[in-house]
Formats: structure tokens, sequence, C-alpha cells
């Protein structure tokens, strides 16, 4: 039996005719249009001439209504010339999915994974989530493949960036529950670190993505060490947020917050934290404000966090004494939910502080704006790092005091929510941090924004 393969040719979408379907509901075309809209039409219709200038549509009818919606005038088609019974045109409808074979979870995985790479390259890293955004998202794929949410997406490609990275891991896992419980088995600083160098292999012969930018200006060193090479007047916002030097540690695990608690946190002892020194990776607070003043530009503004209770005397003095103005009225971050140690005697603490000093005659970027900021803590289960605190705060804060172009220094990254914080804002931001795996974790973090 030879093989139909009817001609190719151009033909008026509107002189398509379309009958007695199969298939009743199209469902969600929205995916497929926007793939179309991506890469044009792959698969020409399949019709048959009627002879008198029409055809009737015989496989393609998702197609044919995304072009017709479209205002497509001419489209491809195969062209079955000799007469066919309504049997044998219901055969070849039936035929375009009858021999398709369904995906492996991996092989869908790689393929999300692939598909969302070549859109990147195509368009661009995504720049900043929301209204206006440009570059391409992991939203963008899902709306591509057809309405799959963000997070299934992203369940996807991380499945794919550790195969890739660690294919005998998966060799027993049949279903994409299988291998999200081997993930959960692994160690989750393991799993982030091989994500991470994942991550900056793919980008590491791009000198312009904002990932391989954002992962430049994460520098694993001490902050003490790493500013004393920076060239005077180059910063127009200084974010610090040190350790507070209050047994942190030992209060989060009171709260059973262990979940996130990390061994490698650095935590400082009260007796060195303003001028002592430990282990060549500690100066004190005082010495770091001074670096920081040297740094900054003629007209710039220094933000500290601080714990309240018991340095709130000792910070204000050791900020005016490195040169800075400031005011004992701090900026405030209010949070819906308080906590204390002892319930019976103090009331639970919603808030933290941070004081903004200046250097010259700095003018706020958005006048009359309150010292109040309310915003949700990160939950438990999201923190990569004990103090992370939201991107959208963040943003409020640093837009606050600086504009677009600033260039921000932030000597503790931590979780690294203030260069995601500068990046998205427009702004220049660099800093220093101690701890690689917290690294691995933004840069993973980045990665899915």
């Amino acid at each position: 039996m030879e093989i139909s393969v009817g001609r190719v040719g151009m033909v008026p979408l509107s002189s398509i005719i379309v009958e007695d379907r199969t298939r009743v509901e199209l469902g969600d075309l929205s995916g497929l249009e926007k793939n179309m809209k991506a890469s044009g039409l792959i698969s020409p219709l399949a019709v048959k001439d009627n002879q008198d200038g029409t055809y009737r549509l015989l496989a393609g009818g998702r197609r044919f209504m995304i072009l017709s919606r479209n205002n497509v005038e001419k489209v491809p088609v195969r062209i079955f010339d000799k007469d066919l019974s309504d049997i044998e045109m219901k055969i070849i409808e039936k035929a375009e999915n009858l021999h398709r074979k369904e995906l492996e979870y991996y092989e869908m995985d790689k393929l999300t994974l692939e598909i969302h790479r070549m859109q990147e390259q195509l368009h661009g890293v995504v720049s900043a989530p929301g209204p206006g955004q440009t570059g391409w998202s992991m939203g963008d794929t899902g709306d591509m493949i057809g309405g799959v949410s963000t997070a299934t997406i992203s369940q996807a490609i991380k499945r794919a960036k550790l195969r890739e990275s660690l294919p005998d891991v998966f060799e027993g896992c049949k279903t994409a529950a299988d291998a999200l419980k081997m993930i959960k088995k692994m160690d989750e600083a393991v799993v982030k670190q091989v994500i991470a160098k994942q991550i900056e292999t793919t980008n590491a012969n791009s000198t312009t993505s904002p990932l391989t930018q954002l992962a430049k200006s994460y520098i694993i060193k001490s902050c003490f060490e790493g500013i004393k090479e920076i060239p005077a007047s180059v910063f127009h916002l200084v974010e610090i947020d040190p350790p507070y030097a209050i047994k942190l540690m030992e209060q989060k695990k009171a709260k059973s917050e262990s979940q996130y608690m990390r061994e490698d946190y650095n935590e400082i002892l009260a007796e060195f934290y303003m001028d002592g020194e430990k282990n060549g990776q500690w100066k004190g607070m005082k010495f770091l404000f001074k670096e920081c003043y040297r740094v900054m530009t003629e007209h710039s503004w220094l933000l500290c966090w601080f714990g309240s209770q018991p340095w709130f005397e000792e910070m204000f003095e050791a900020i005016t004494s490195a040169g800075f103005e400031s005011t004992r009225l701090c900026g405030i971050w209010v949070k819906p939910s308080g906590q204390t140690k002892r319930p019976e005697t103090l009331l639970s603490n919603s808030y933290e502080t941070f004081f903004y000093a200046w250097k010259g005659r700095p003018a706020l970027n958005r006048p009359g704006r309150t010292n109040v900021f309310n915003y949700s803590s990160v939950s438990p289960q999201s923190k990569s790092h004990p103090t992370e605190r939201p991107v959208e705060l963040m943003k409020d804060i640093y837009s606050t005091f600086a504009s677009e172009g600033s260039r921000v220094l932030i000597p503790f990254l931590g979780s690294g929510s203030g260069l995601i914080a500068s990046h998205q804002l427009g702004m220049t931001g660099v800093g220093f941090e101690l701890t690689k795996s917290y690294r691995d974790s933004f840069l993973v973090k980045a990665n899915s924004m």
C-alpha cells in the first residue's frame, strides 16, 4: 500500500469549510496560540479539495481556530484531491493524534527546560516580574506550553537541571513524583549547589545577562577586607544588615524555627560587636562605618539595621562618630505578627528598626514618605537565610532614598534580597558575604524570578 502524501499548497483561509468535527471541545487555545505566535505554523492543515474553490478541513481544527481569530488570510495546507468517503476523512482526522506517544516525564522536563532556555536567548531573561516586564519568564513558558502554572514549570526545570548534572541519581525514578521524592531525600544544600553550578555554567559565556551580572555582584569575601579595596566616593546608598549580636540562633531555636537555621550563620558575640576583632573576619561596626563613609559619594545615604535592645544608643553613637548625621527617629519595618520569649512579662515585638544617616546633604528620592514600612515576613519554609527580608520591602526602602542609576553597596548580602531589589529598580548593587551556600541559594532564587 502506498503512502498518500497529497500535495501542498497555499489557500485562502476563508475557503476552508469546517463540518461535523469529532473534536467538539477545543480546550484552552491560549498556550498553542502563544506557541504559534512565537514559532509560526509548523504543521500545515489537512484539507480535501471540493473541486469548487472550497476545501473541507480534515485535520488541524485547533490550529484553524487560532489562524481564524488572528485574521490570517492564506495558510499552507496538505490537499487530498481524490474522492474520500466519510469514513476515510474521519480516519485522517483521527490519525493526526492516533500514534502520538506521550512524552515520559523526564522528556517533558528536558523539553520544557530547552524551550525556556531558547526563549530566554530569543527574548532575554525577565528583568522584573510584573506589569511592563521585559524578557522571558517561567510564567511565559507555562503559558506557551498550555496554561501550566509557574510552580509546575519551576519544578520541571529544577528536575531537568539536576538530571543534567546527576543523571545516575534519577536512574530508577519512573514518575515525576519519584523524582521529587529523590530531590527531597538529597541534602537541600547539595541540590542548590548543583543548580547554582549549572546556572553559572549556562551563563558563563554571557557578560550582559542580568543573572550573570547579579552573580558577579555577589562577592564571597569578608566585607571588612573587601571594602578596603573600594576607592573613595563611589556609592550613593549603603545598606548594612549586620548580625545583631543578640544570640539570634538561641531565639530562633526557642521558636522552633530550626527548618531554616544554619550552622554557618555568622553570629557575633557582644564583646566583639562594636570595635573588637575576631578570626580576622570581624573588625567591628565602628571600623565598618568609617570605611562606608569613605567609599560614599559627597551626598549619600547610609541605612543600618540593628537590634534596638541593647544596641540603640551604641549604634547611634558609632554612626555619628564616623562622620554621619542621623536621627533617633528610625525607619521601622512593621510586621503583621510579633514574638517574645517572655509572653507573661513582655509584649510581642512586631517591628524591626534601621537608622538612616546621611553624608553631605542628600535629598530623599520620595520626599514626605513616612518612616513606617508595612510588609509581611518571608515565610520560614521559603527562607534561605535566618534574617531574610522580602524583596518588595527592600525595593520600597531603596527607592525612598535613592533613584534609578544609583550605586548600592550591601556589606552583608545574606540571602541577596538587596541585590535583587536594586537590580529590579535599575540600580547597580554589589556586596559581600562569607558563606558560599548563601550565594548558591541566591542564584537559584534569582534564576526563578
